[in-house]
């Protein structure tokens, strides 16, 4: 039995869910709501000490890597398989995957300082200190802080919006050729990145690939297309709330701030 610790609106969670639809692997979810500071409760963090979702428990074994978790799922079944056969296709492959956790930081960030800086500005006080005792990572904590109380001005904005840029270009490039990163079929590299493409397009910043990147804008849209995507983020996030999300971030980065180099 599959089982997936997992959460609504976690970009890693979204990961995962669209491997576990292309694969049509039938599994179980164990929704953790991380608004709510679940991922910090004593029960959670026993299944992952570093209060992160999402996590897999396959009878028993648990695997807590998004990306990691991503090939494991594509190696149970031959359906759709989704990593090449070819050994050199197999390593870009997974160079996409440790890219991730760069995307990640950089979304993270984007995502801090728009609308899940809302969420945190309307905690009291003594729910913000409950909050940062809680979270094992104090880096993060000082990283979180920073972004709360300084929104799109932070320094570690520009930061993220260069590497997300650097995500694009060197997407771009591997476009050239053909309409997926790995070839002419979708492929895991596909999955492992789509993710933070949404969240992006959900915060608004869809402009970061659609002013200066027209194969990535297609790869994008080429994407949406997919059941998967559908499968993996609507039960969780309709319309409505979306557009909620992409009005605060258009606000944040667009009518409250000024990037012109990367927006």
């Amino acid at each position: 039995m599959l089982v997936l610790y997992h959460g609504a609106n976690s970009v890693c969670s979204i990961k995962v869910r669209i491997v576990l639809a292309e694969k049509a692997l039938e599994w179980e979810g164990r929704h953790i709501d991380l608004p709510k500071g679940e991922q910090f409760h004593p029960d959670f963090l026993k299944v992952n000490p570093r209060a992160i979702v999402p996590v897999l428990d396959h009878d028993g074994m648990l695997i807590r890597e998004s990306s990691v978790i991503s090939e494991y799922l594509d190696g149970l079944s031959t359906h759709n398989r989704l990593l090449p056969a070819d050994p050199v296709a197999q390593a870009r492959t997974r160079i996409w995957g440790l890219n991730t956790l760069e995307y990640h930081d950089s979304v993270n960030t984007l995502t801090f300082s728009s609308y899940q800086r809302q969420m945190l500005l309307a905690k009291s006080p003594e729910e913000l200190q409950a909050r940062w005792d809680a979270m094992p990572d104090k880096i993060r904590v000082r990283k979180t802080l920073d972004l709360m109380e300084n929104g799109a001005q932070s320094d570690y904005v520009p930061v993220a919006l260069s590497r997300l840029q650097r995500m694009c270009a060197e997407m771009e490039e591997s476009l050239a050729d053909h309409d997926w990163l790995m070839g002419a079929d979708y492929g895991l590299a596909d999955a492992l990145v789509t993710a933070y493409f949404f969240r992006l397009d959900c915060i608004g910043l869809d402009r970061l690939w659609e002013s200066r990147f027209p194969r990535v804008t297609g790869w994008y849209r080429r994407v949406c297309e997919r059941p998967s995507l559908a499968a993996a983020t609507a039960p969780w996030l309709d319309e409505d709330a979306i557009e909620t999300i992409r009005a605060v971030g258009r606000q944040t980065f667009i009518e409250d701030a000024d990037f012109p180099e990367y927006l």
